[in-house]
């Protein structure tokens, strides 16, 4: 009897785990399709900037933070597309740099909308002080869904401080012979 009654309690835990596990995979299929009809479904007209800058400046710290590290291969894990980053991790003794007292010129996105893929920029320029060098750093992120997403850093360029001067703070990451990038910029589709 003992026997048969453990036999029972146990088929019936059996079924009724099974029912959770059903219920549960069910519930995330509602919810996933739910939510993808949702995202087709949704008419947004203007870019979350607040969302854009807030990736912005986390890129940009995690930049920063692999180039003071001397960390090339994070560095390039950053970047969609990593040519070009061995020029700019050797452009200045990057483990000297003052990333405490970094100086942003403000963020800001040179497309006057988000492109047909709701891709749009945001790029940001700072000073930072490496030894006794100044350099400019020009982070370029790129984002999709008209700024709700992070899709990661189109382009890091670097140059000095009196180059960027010379050129009237009209520099935005672009390269030649004072300068080094990374990466390749949004706006050159």
């Amino acid at each position: 009897m003992k026997k048969n009654m453990k036999k029972s309690s146990l088929i019936l835990l059996l079924i009724l785990i099974a029912l959770v596990l059903i219920f549960a995979a069910v519930t995330v299929g509602i919810a996933k399709s739910t939510y993808k009809r949702n995202v087709a479904e949704e008419k947004i007209t203007e870019p979350d900037f607040y969302s854009m800058q807030k990736f912005s400046e986390n890129n940009s710290d995690e930049v920063m933070k692999a180039l003071k590290a001397g960390d090339a291969e994070k560095f390039k894990k950053l970047l969609r597309d990593p040519s070009g980053a061995e020029e700019v991790m050797s452009f200045a003794e990057w483990k000297d740099a003052d990333l405490e007292n970094v100086v942003s010129l403000g963020a800001g996105s040179f497309s006057a909308a988000p492109d047909k893929k709701g891709r749009i920029d945001i790029s940001e320029r700072f000073f930072v002080n490496v030894g006794e060098q100044k350099y400019v750093l020009y982070i370029e992120t790129l984002t999709s869904r008209h700024g709700m997403i992070n899709e990661g850093v189109s382009l890091v360029g670097v140059t000095t401080y009196e180059h960027f001067d010379e050129l009237d703070y009209e520099w935005n990451g672009d390269k030649d012979d004072s300068s080094a990038a990374a990466g390749k910029s949004f706006l050159e589709k």
